[in-house]
């Protein structure tokens, strides 16, 4: 992107990332981190001076007036969000509570992939909603589908890592290592990647921008037969915790959102099972299942305004069973 195309902020954090390619960066082409001992906290690295904020009046009720409205700090009128995995489950949830916001939405998705997912939404919300194939276990495919979204002008305010494999029913003693490398590929490497892309990509533009990594209940909780999920879905949440650190200085929100059991097509065997079903309904404390409904809100106010001070938290949004 030239550099005549760099936007700003108001919080004065330097844009020298902008002379950079996306292609071809080089670490000393990032901006410096603003704190007053230094990158870092490093004694030799450049100090630099860290942005300027007023205190807030004594009284809160005198910010009233000149304030803004609660309701419109989780307006995304202008801002686009990339949403992977989005033609149903999750991520549909998520897009369609960000296009209900007011956000234009862009889906990745399986090549090939049949859905009217992205047509309903278009037409029910008024936003414009755009689709690229990628195959999320390819890096080199999911590097070149990021770079022509921005060649096609697209603007990313918020990412949404979503898609995702599960591991089946597969004990660790008959678990294939084709099968294993498939699932770190796709529930980990692509959150890596994509956010790396996006993230360079938000810093260029100087507004910051958010990221929202989705992780699962069984991040936090060993269940049989999800050895190789599980722990890849841990590791995006420490990733998370490593992103919101270092991409903090540029205003850009990293948080995590840990889905507990959520009625969608590949939760089906689960529902269908009847003891299957009355033994995970009676593990919620809300005692039932989450559906892609319940993601809209969490999924706005981790997108908007509101949260701009929320940075790398781990959300659980289980009806409770993470308590039990």
């Amino acid at each position: 992107m030239p550099s005549s195309d760099v936007e700003t902020n108001g919080h004065g954090l330097a844009t020298e990332f902008a002379k950079a390619k996306i292609n071809g960066y080089h670490q000393d082409k990032l901006p410096q981190q603003q704190t007053n001992g230094g990158t870092n906290g490093s004694a030799n690295a450049p100090k630099t001076s860290i942005p300027k904020f007023d205190l807030p009046p004594e009284n809160p009720g005198s910010c009233v007036a000149g304030g803004i409205h609660t309701l419109s700090l989780f307006a995304l009128g202008g801002k686009t969000a990339l949403v992977t995995g989005a033609n149903g489950g999750i991520g549909g949830g998520m897009a369609t509570g960000l296009a209900e916001a007011g956000a234009d939405i862009v889906i990745f998705q399986i090549p090939g992939e049949k859905s009217d997912f992205h047509q309903e939404l278009s037409e029910r919300t008024g936003r414009r909603v755009s689709v690229y194939d990628c195959d999320m276990g390819d890096m080199k495919m999911l590097r070149e589908t990021i770079q022509r979204v921005f060649d096609d002008g697209h603007r990313i305010d918020i990412l949404c890592n979503v898609a995702g494999i599960s591991s089946g029913s597969i004990p660790i003693l008959h678990e294939t290592d084709e099968h294993k490398d498939s699932i770190i590929q796709i529930n980990f490497n692509s959150v890596w990647v994509l956010s790396q892309c996006v993230a360079r990509h938000m810093v260029q533009r100087g507004r910051g921008g958010k990221i929202i990594n989705i992780c699962s209940l069984a991040a936090h909780k060993a269940m049989t037969t999800f050895s190789v999920y599980g722990p890849m879905k841990a590791a995006v949440g420490q990733l998370t915790n490593a992103f919101a650190n270092e991409f903090g200085p540029y205003n850009i929100q990293v948080n995590a959102i840990y889905p507990g059991w959520i009625a969608t097509a590949l939760a089906q065997r689960f529902i269908n099972d009847e003891e299957a079903n009355a033994k995970i309904i009676s593990s919620v404390p809300s005692r039932r299942w989450g559906t892609p409904e319940d993601f809209k809100g969490l999924t706005v106010f981790l997108a908007s305004r509101a949260s701009d001070y929320v940075n790398g938290a781990r959300i659980f949004l289980d009806g409770g069973a993470h308590s039990m």
